[in-house]
């Protein structure tokens, strides 16, 4: 059966890496996609920084999976009215260009919404529509130095760290994109009109980091690099062992904690009074580490991964990509999916991490481009099932709430993941009871600091939502849950199916009492396999897709990415599946059972390695070998360290050194490398670490701002690495709206960071905080 965006048509016109791969998501999906672009900017981007086959670049494949792929040049009156004819039809317009191009070549709202005004429209620029840095361009390393997460990653007492392996905060927009574009399909599904949308890479990447800032917000604080630990849990770190592996410990309960001190048989930590909570342990940090260190380092990594996985305790050995393809969990859940790609065969790309009971989700052959130019010219958007969208099964009346006003969701989970999917829920207007068990989501306990009673970090992520304890053990609180469920849209669990077989509460029983339910299904490692039933946190995740290894230095202890990506990431498509199955239930009135895997949506968005290391025509690329370079910090200027791209043409490179007073380098022979190899860290790492101090050498005669500026006259783009104070004093933050005040009673001003879109027309929620219904609450 096709995907739950079946007949939905797609104009895109995104470039890069974030638009076509949020568009590639929506093809798997289901939608029809028609990729525009001209032949020249394919010449300029189709190879990148990636490895490639037959010239073509792996980025360019993985991205375009699924498209149809047409060649038209938009500054021509014949590629105009090509464009305009297929704008007639089509569902979704999406673009990612610097602010003001596509309107420029005649494409902006207005004009669009005139040819078709039930058109769904998407703006997606680096740094949105207003603000002092609009009209700039922005790409991943970019995002990862101005909105923060270098700041929060690297060694304790280290310098900022970029991960190396550029490309995870490029997806991570492109599903912030895809979530704009459904929230944009279900205004129209309810009102049957078109709507702008708009959502900036920046936004994005400030988002992603919603747990981690919620820290920063509730202090006023930096929060520290801390190597492969966190601030909010402990022990939940990296452990050396004695045959000098690195192990992964993540516990988030005291349960876990109880099962941590049995598997290493230590009374000791386990009778102390002072650990037995997370703020206990987390109070003391060092005591615990150094204690548990000294334990594991007595015996092998693969001896303590059994103990520890028989108690269910977060654990993994730290992988390199070599070795993940071929892992048990990634081969039994197919996370890593052979597709044909056309002129040269079938190739390893990253599986989505989501699958629907009645309308599948799949990756479908790339293109190559240009490749459907004469069909398309001919045929239009083609047979595809296309009709009209009514949403004669979704909720009716006002949308003063947001687009999901009407929308009831029962949420289970804890943490995390599941908690950041149903806040972005709740912040498009839905309304979401929480079910807590009775000694309440562990996420209250998470280490400093605190507002109130409980964490800043569940405090932000459950704002907006009411509350409920229940323990599902016990039948007459399991008949409170069945009655909030009875009248529910979405139930989102995260036990797993067979624990909740056997209470009654699995997808088969729920939809007998509800069929029209979406029931989300949230796991750890898949549904499958030897790891099906174990637990899992952050910095495992984190080992067990290899992204440490692009961080820090081999051999050393490993340094975790600071945001929470793996987890965070995760809600993204949970959140996407969910308006995905929205749309479906709405305009058919069938509920469905989703399920979407944690460590598959890092395998996923990391897809593109599993393409660059099969056979390409070379060994080149950061997809490739981002493992194998030295840590990169940016560059230090006279008063802020920034992080910057290769200038856009090699001719600029002896203007630059003479503007930054260094015109004896420019016949130096390390200076008659491509600036692809002497600045930034994209290409020969080792040409880069050995330019770095006479960049610096330079550089360091300006503050950050001004030298900016400078290379971006030169065509470089470059962005200070700014801390969180640094961000949020910004101006360019105050622009894209993101950040909200509310005063409460007892707690005083509190600072929220709202998701990154803006749907015009459509008021954004106010935050309110949690509230606790009590056990008796029902609709």
């Amino acid at each position: 059966m096709p995907g739950p965006l079946q007949g939905i048509r797609v104009f895109d016109l995104t470039g890069h890496g974030v638009g076509p791969w949020a568009t590639m998501i929506l093809a798997a999906m289901g939608a029809n996609v028609i990729k525009i672009e001209s032949e020249q900017r394919v010449r300029a981007t189709g190879r990148g920084d990636s490895a490639t086959y037959r010239g073509l670049g792996t980025l360019y494949m993985h991205a375009h999976l699924g498209k149809k792929g047409v060649y038209l040049d938009l500054k021509l009156p014949e590629g105009q009215r090509v464009a305009q004819k297929l704008l007639e039809d089509a569902d979704v317009f999406v673009e990612n260009m610097k602010w003001g191009t596509v309107q420029r070549l005649g494409l902006g709202y207005e004009d669009v919404s005139r040819i078709n005004p039930r058109i769904v429209y998407g703006n997606y620029p680096g740094w949105g529509s207003t603000g002092p840095l609009k009209d700039k361009g922005s790409v991943d390393p970019i995002a990862q130095a101005f909105a923060g997460p270098a700041a929060i990653t690297g060694k304790l007492g280290g310098r900022a760290e970029f991960i190396r392996w550029l490309g995870l905060h490029d997806f991570t927009a492109s599903s912030y994109i895809v979530t704009t574009t459904l929230l944009g399909l279900l205004y129209r599904d309810r009102t049957g009109s078109g709507i702008q949308m708009e959502s900036a890479q920046q936004g994005a990447s400030i988002a992603i980091q919603t747990s981690r800032i919620a820290e920063f917000l509730a202090t006023g604080r930096n929060v520290p690099r801390m190597g492969s630990a966190t601030t909010t849990t402990v022990p939940h770190r990296a452990f050396l062992c004695k045959d000098r592996r690195w192990l992964a410990v993540g516990v988030l309960t005291d349960a876990q904690w109880r099962g941590l001190c049995a598997a290493i048989d230590t009374r000791e930590l386990l009778e102390d009074p002072r650990l037995a909570t997370n703020p206990g342990r987390v109070a003391n940090r060092d005591e615990v580490d150094n204690k548990i260190q000294k334990i594991l380092k007595t015996k092998p990594a693969r001896w303590w991964t059994i103990q520890l996985r028989k108690r269910k305790v977060p654990v993994s050995l730290f992988y390199d990509t070599a070795t993940i393809p071929d892992l048990p969990q990634v081969r039994t859940n197919r996370y890593i999916r052979r597709v044909r790609y056309p002129r040269i065969g079938t190739l390893p790309f990253g599986n989505l991490p989501l699958q629907y009971s009645k309308t599948p989700v799949a990756l479908r052959p790339g293109i190559w481009p240009g490749q459907d130019t004469e069909r398309v010219l001919k045929e239009g958007w083609g047979e595809d099932g296309a009709g009209p969208n009514k949403a004669d099964f979704g909720p009716k009346g006002s949308l003063e709430k947001g687009v999901l006003g009407g929308v009831t969701v029962v949420d289970t989970t804890q943490g995390l993941c599941g908690p950041y999917a149903s806040l972005l829920l709740a912040d498009s207007g839905a309304r979401v009871i929480k079910v807590e068990p009775h000694e309440g989501d562990y996420a209250r306990h998470f280490g400093p600091p605190m507002l109130g009673d409980v964490s800043a970090v569940f405090f932000h992520l459950n704002r907006n939502k009411e509350g409920v304890r229940l323990d599902i053990r016990k039948r007459t609180d399991r008949n409170r849950l069945l009655e909030l469920v009875k009248n529910a849209d979405v139930f989102l669990e995260e036990e797993g199916q067979p624990r909740l077989k056997r209470l009654g509460l699995s997808y088969e029983e729920l939809k007998e009492q509800n069929p029209h339910l979406i029931y989300c299904t949230i796991t750890p490692f898949g549904a499958k396999g030897p790891l099906r039933d174990q637990p899992t946190a952050e910095l495992v995740l984190q080992a067990m897709s290899a992204f440490p290894n692009d961080l820090g230095v081999p051999g050393e202890e490993p340094v975790r990415m600071g945001p929470d990506m793996a987890s965070l990431g995760a809600s993204m498509y949970v959140t996407n599946g969910i308006l995905g199955a929205l749309h479906h239930a709405w305009t058919t009135g069938e509920g469905q059972h989703l399920t979407v895997d944690m460590l598959g949506t890092l395998i996923h968005q990391r897809g593109i390695t599993w393409t660059s290391i099969e056979d390409p025509e070379e060994w080149t690329g950061f997809y490739c070998e981002s493992d194998l370079k030295p840590p990169y910090y940016g560059y230090k200027t006279a008063d802020q360290t920034i992080g910057l791209t290769a200038l856009r043409e090699e001719e600029a490179l002896p203007r630059l050194l003479k503007a930054l007073e260094l015109e004896e380098y420019i016949d130096h022979p390390l200076f008659q490398n491509s600036v692809r190899d002497i600045m930034g860290w994209n290409g020969d790492a080792n040409v880069a670490l050995k330019a770095r101090p006479i960049w610096e050498q330079g550089f360091q005669k300006n503050k950050a701002e001004k030298l900016v500026e400078l290379l971006q006259q030169f065509g470089s783009m470059a962005a200070p690495v700014n801390n969180y104070k640094q961000l949020f004093s910004h101006p360019q933050i105050e622009a894209l709206g993101m950040v909200t005040v509310v005063e409460f009673p007892t707690l005083g001003k509190i600072s929220f960071l709202r998701p990154p879109w803006r749907l015009y027309g459509i008021p954004r929620v106010s935050p309110k905080p949690y509230i606790e219904l009590g056990l008796t609450a029902t609709h």
